[in-house]
């Protein structure tokens, strides 16, 4: 946007950043790019270092010829894990050798945009409490192509099974603008890149370590950031690109793990609306929650209704009278439901929708899926 381009900043009273970026078998092409955009489009007097952190790979290139490769550069440091960490704690050992006022977290296949950087720190700089992600573009998985979002950039929400999904912005965040080039109020973000200041990310208690590899962290802590004072933001001048893999270098066999533990710590009575569209993650062993309850006591956070009513308002809350949800099951072929829009298992990105003809009749069609359109939400009245 060109009020973003035209937009000066006072570089020696911004907080400086260390850019963390934890990776596991990463490609030696897409980490090689992530590392040489963040020096090549960040202010020397504004990035402290790059802080690698290496969670035990075990592919040659990345042992001794990254070594030789950074040696040649400058404010990058390697750390290496004694054994696979995952995700969370392989950024939280690289945020304990962090120098830098502000915690940059980036995903290790990304490419920054010239004057990403300045727009979070600025933010940051005004308010220590707000946790800034920029804009996240497309990198084309086959070809590197960059797509860049050129209208208006998305807000993350989430489903009731806590699966994060992106959402328009809604009209009375919109209404809230004075300017185009505001940062936008987001209820959860997706976790991979975001900036947040050192001191204020461990006063909200950083990244629950009892959070196995990864996979509902970036929901627990969304929810921690608001319920306790602190604002999510998306920087609209803020742009960095994003490879998204095919398959993920991390598995995620303990997403219900971690999302059970954040249901359980934050979600109040509203968890129940969780497990009634996960019934596995009943029977699942989240392990010790005391501490982290605690926490939320120590920090006088608010309740998941406050959340609902003022961060997430329009997302719908469904009844879930006693025995009257959960599949729906056909009559005729009774090894088939009917499911909800899952990505991953609806190629057409289409939902059963409620509409009227232009006679005005009644019907219902196959649309768009959106998980905020009360269209496509079905109940069973009787």
């Amino acid at each position: 946007m060109p009020e973003c381009r035209s937009k000066a900043f006072h570089y020696r009273r911004l907080p400086t950043t260390s850019v963390i970026i934890a990776f596991y078998n990463e490609a030696w092409s897409t980490l090689l790019r992530t590392i040489h955009s963040v020096l090549e489009t960040s202010p020397a007097v504004l990035l402290k270092e790059i802080i690698l952190v290496d969670d035990l790979s075990d592919r040659v290139y990345l042992k001794a010829q990254l070594e030789t490769y950074i040696s040649n550069l400058e404010r990058v440091r390697l750390i290496r894990t004694n054994k696979r960490e995952g995700l969370v704690r392989a950024r939280l050992i690289g945020a304990t050798f962090a120098t830098g006022d502000v915690l940059t977290f980036l995903d290790c296949h990304c490419e920054c945009n010239s004057g990403w950087l300045e727009p979070l720190l600025e933010r940051i700089g005004e308010d220590e409490t707000a946790v800034v992600c920029p804009v996240i573009d497309t990198i084309d998985w086959n070809t590197f192509e960059f797509y860049m979002q050129t209208g208006e950039p998305m807000i993350g929400g989430f489903d009731w099974r806590l699966t994060f999904q992106w959402h328009s912005v809604p009209k009375h965040e919109r209404d809230r603008w004075k300017s185009r080039i505001e940062p936008i109020r987001s209820p959860t973000m997706a976790g991979g890149l975001f900036a947040v200041s050192k001191k204020y990310f461990e006063y909200l208690g950083t990244y629950d370590t009892g959070m196995e590899v990864w996979g509902g962290e970036n929901l627990e802590l969304s929810f921690r950031v608001w319920q306790c004072g602190g604002k999510l933001e998306i920087h609209p001048c803020s742009h960095v690109g994003h490879v998204f893999p095919k398959r993920a270098p991390y598995a995620r066999p303990n997403f219900l793990q971690n999302t059970a533990r954040a249901a359980e710590v934050w979600m109040d009575e509203y968890k129940e609306h969780f497990y009634n569209r996960n019934p596995p993650a009943r029977k699942e062993a989240y392990g010790d929650i005391s501490e982290r309850k605690l926490l939320r006591e120590r920090l006088k956070c608010k309740s998941f209704d406050w959340y609902l009513k003022n961060v997430f308002s329009n997302l719908h809350v469904p009844e879930d009278r006693p025995g009257w949800h959960g599949a729906v099951r056909s009559m005729g072929i009774s090894s088939e439901c009917l499911d909800y829009n899952a990505p991953d298992n609806n190629p057409t990105g289409l939902c059963l929708s409620a509409y009227r003809t232009p006679e005005g009749r009644p019907d219902v069609q196959m649309r768009t899926c959106d998980a905020l359109d009360k269209n496509q939400i079905w109940k069973f009245e009787n």
